[in-house]
């Protein structure tokens, strides 16, 4: 059917419109962006929507749709050497993430959220190495209402602590008071949300991320919670940055780290 075809065809678009995914994932940024990319694929959600009504089986749609994008990614990434595709994966994850999951959950109710789960699931077929989770718009963007302290967050959770744990309280309070309100620190700050969710997204790829997490906790979070309980505020920004530089060097542009 043209309408069926239609969809099929343009479907891998939604992920390959979105160049590069980190460069508006900040609190500021990544709503409007969002939004504009809803625009800019209006027409395609539209299409899948009146796929998804004219199709006898509207179920196997879902599943053509997922195969479809997850086809023509394989296509693009054969003959790219190891580094090319690892950065090329990188950028599909994130987008994945962010943009087109999101966006199909809120392109139609009643189909919506199975599509997203569909091309998550498809996704993780080919490329069992990524851990994607499907996540709608309005939980991304709360989160950055939150101030979402990814690597802490992260860090505390495999510890089995709660979200308003005392650490986790102390580290936001000293983020959003001390190190806003100090020179330099906005900018610390702002870069640490640029690079977070990816070197996250890393570490929870990795069969020994909960070492690595209590390592993190032991060498930088600990002390720093110490730090701020002494008053010791500028020792906690030179180990905070030290984490973050340490931590980006390590897990940001990498994930060919499945031996530690």
């Amino acid at each position: 059917m043209e309408a069926v075809d239609c969809a099929i065809g343009r479907f891998p678009e939604l992920l390959f419109s979105v160049e590069d995914p980190l460069k508006n994932f900040k609190k500021d940024t990544y709503e409007p962006a969002f939004r504009a990319y809803q625009e800019e694929n209006r027409e395609i959600f539209e299409a899948i929507t009146e796929a998804y009504e004219a199709s006898p089986a509207p179920e196997q749609l879902l599943t053509d749709l997922a195969e479809a994008l997850v086809s023509k990614v394989n296509q693009e990434l054969a003959g790219k050497k190891r580094r090319q595709m690892e950065e090329a994966l990188m950028n599909y994850n994130m987008a994945i993430v962010v943009y087109v999951n999101p966006a199909l959950i809120l392109c139609n109710e009643t189909f919506g959220p199975r599509l997203a789960q569909e091309v998550t699931a498809r996704w993780k077929a080919n490329f069992p190495k990524t851990n994607l989770k499907v996540s709608d718009f309005e939980t991304i963007n709360s989160g950055f209402k939150k101030r979402f302290c990814y690597i802490t967050t992260a860090v505390c959770e495999s510890l089995g602590k709660p979200d308003d744990c005392y650490e986790l309280t102390l580290l936001r309070n000293y983020r959003d008071t001390f190190l806003m309100g100090s020179p330099g620190g906005a900018a610390l700050v702002e870069n640490y949300y640029d690079v977070a969710p990816t070197i996250v997204k890393h570490i929870d790829q990795l069969p020994k991320r909960k070492e690595i997490y209590a390592g993190i906790w032991q060498e930088y979070l600990n002390p720093c919670v110490k730090f701020i309980e002494e008053h010791k505020n500028e020792q906690c920004r030179g180990l905070y940055q030290d984490m973050v530089d340490t931590l980006t060097k390590r897990y940001f542009h990498q994930e060919d780290t499945y031996h530690e």
